[in-house]
């Protein structure tokens, strides 16, 4: 339980990091120019490179990625409206809160037993 407890919130994270790149790659647009099509690129991954800063914070510190994961899938929900869909929601905010959640599960197992009690 200790291995899958301490590795899904890490793979799930970087499967959603690969994911929102490569939906970043949509932004490219052949009638635009190319500073324009850069501007749209490094928007759409502004959401992949903070995942990725909470993937690696939650190597060591694992509450505190718990919680900027949660900050960064609340945010995605609110900045982006994405409630008003329900399948965009399931997609990109669902995978975000889940991964913060396990990450606050990995820090509870992690902890020393007599720190549960207090």
């Amino acid at each position: 339980m200790g291995k899958y407890v301490l590795w899904a919130p890490r793979v799930l994270m970087s499967i959603l990091i690969v994911f929102i790149i490569v939906m970043a790659i949509d932004a490219f647009r052949i009638p635009y120019s190319s500073g324009s099509n850069a501007g749209s690129l490094l928007t759409s991954l502004i959401p992949a490179a903070l995942l990725l800063a909470g993937l690696i914070t939650g190597w060591k510190h694992k509450l505190a990625a718990g919680i900027i994961v949660v900050i960064i899938g609340l945010a995605m929900i609110v900045l982006t409206r994405i409630y008003r869909q329900n399948f965009s929601f399931l997609v990109l905010s669902t995978p975000v809160l889940v991964t913060g959640i396990l990450y606050f599960l990995n820090w509870l197992y992690d902890r020393p037993s007599g720190q549960n009690n207090k």
